[in-house]
């Protein structure tokens, strides 16, 4: 009579830990990299927010705020944790129009394809390729 035995052998655990080594190795990157973009996405539409913003107060008052700080903040309803938080810090520059630029911070400063992305009152949207 021939032992039956339970459990596996040393090679089909080294097949699978290698089998597993493997798919980390490519989803762990991966995985890094569409954090990042949700967190520019994330970006992107406190940026287009603060835009409709200014538009409206632009349609109300035939001019724009005077800063995203101090009196211009409280007429938008702005406040410091909207336009800082843990991955971005939102600054505005008012000469001719406006830009706003969303700036990588923390973590998130690991994007080095896009480490700022702008838009502006005409609509512009750059980098482009940080926006498509």
């Amino acid at each position: 009579m021939r032992k039956v035995t339970i459990g596996f052998t040393l090679i089909e655990l080294l097949v699978v830990i290698a089998i597993v080594a493997m798919l980390a190795a490519y989803a762990i990157p991966n995985y890094r990299q569409y954090v990042i973009e949700s967190k520019r996405t994330e970006a992107q539409n406190r940026l287009l927010e603060i835009a409709g913003m200014f538009e409206k107060h632009y349609a109300n008052t035939n001019s724009y705020p005077d800063g995203l700080t101090g009196a211009g903040a409280t007429k938008l309803g702005l406040s410091n944790d909207f336009l800082s938080w843990e991955n971005y810090q939102v600054s505005a520059d008012f000469s001719g129009g406006w830009t706003l630029t969303a700036t990588a911070i923390g973590g998130q400063a690991q994007d080095t394809e896009c480490p700022t992305i702008n838009y502006n009152n005409l609509g512009q949207k750059t980098p482009l390729n940080c926006w498509q």
